[in-house]
């Protein structure tokens, strides 16, 4: 495992507004944005996209 592989993969924050009384948030690769939004769209939810500016932090990533 190299610190060079990490930063070479963008990792964005998705939070789906308005499904209860904690957002549901989910950190991506950049790849799944698209994926993600088009989703969102064919369900009629709202999110917030915002890139991860610690991706050594992000929930999900531990087992990389």
């Amino acid at each position: 495992m190299t610190s060079s592989n990490r930063e070479a993969v963008r990792l964005y924050e998705i939070t789906y507004l308005g499904t209860g009384p904690e957002p549901y948030v989910r950190t991506v690769e950049a790849g799944k944005v698209a994926s993600a939004i088009e989703h969102a769209g064919e369900h009629g939810m709202q999110l917030l996209v915002r890139p991860c500016t610690h991706p050594h932090d992000a929930p999900g990533k531990e087992d990389a």
